[in-house]
């Protein structure tokens, strides 16, 4: 089994296909434990268990190469909230949209979340919903060919930092606030009741995805790899 390095001080984020063959559904399968193939048999839609399985699979397969473990055998520990950990692991956190499921690794608290770029029915109802008023400002500072694109990506930004402190959205995406003022790099203002230093980072996946991490301190160096089927 190859072995995949995490040096300090970089992030590693991994994406791979979710469709993926029914002879490769079965493979994925004998990979996950009796806790998640029941998770997987509860999903009422055939495509939902799929995505789970695979999902699950790739995660399984990186975090058991970066760790020198049998995918198999990797053994996870579930916070409150439901965040998966490993103890003596490196952190990650994964997230899926479309065919795409991305992992983010990094040896700190680590949020990721991937979005595919589309029309938003209803924006101005979706900004007052998750905005601070000073997002609300500067979304309105936006050219409206750009509002949309810019509101899914401060989405992103908000979800991926939720889910850095194992929130998830029950925390609450007004609890999180951004600064993204044109040509400056975006910066997390506030998270929740969390007094640390995190960095945020817009990261290029595919050209029709729109990708945010949120790691703990700062200097960290972002590495885009790609995980094919036949590896898992």
């Amino acid at each position: 089994m190859t072995t995949f390095n995490l040096p300090p001080g970089e992030i590693h984020l991994w994406s791979a296909s979710l469709d993926v063959s029914d002879e490769k559904v079965v493979e994925m399968r004998l990979l996950l434990n009796s806790r998640e193939l029941e998770r997987a048999d509860r999903f009422r839609v055939p495509n939902a268990a799929r995505r789970f399985i695979t999902a699950r699979a790739v995660l399984r397969t990186l975090i058991g190469r970066m760790t020198d473990t049998d995918p198999a055998e990797v053994e996870f520990s579930y916070s409150e909230q439901g965040k998966p950990s490993v103890t003596g692991g490196p952190c990650f956190n994964s997230s899926d949209s479309g065919d795409t499921v991305i992992v983010a690794v990094a040896h700190a608290e680590i949020g990721v979340d991937v979005e595919g770029l589309r029309t938003l029915p209803n924006p101005d109802r979706l900004a007052r919903r998750i905005c601070t008023d000073r997002e609300l400002e500067q979304l309105a500072a936006i050219p409206d060919h750009e509002s949309g694109a810019a509101l899914l990506r401060l989405w992103t930004f908000k979800e991926a930092a939720l889910k850095a402190v194992g929130l998830g959205l029950p925390g609450g995406l007004r609890n999180v606030e951004v600064d993204f003022q044109p040509g400056e790099p975006p910066r997390l203002l506030r998270l929740c009741d969390d007094r640390g230093t995190w960095s945020l980072m817009p990261a290029e996946v595919d050209h029709s995805f729109l990708c945010s991490v949120v790691v703990r301190e700062t200097g960290w160096r972002l590495n885009v790899r790609e995980l094919p089927p036949q590896s898992v």
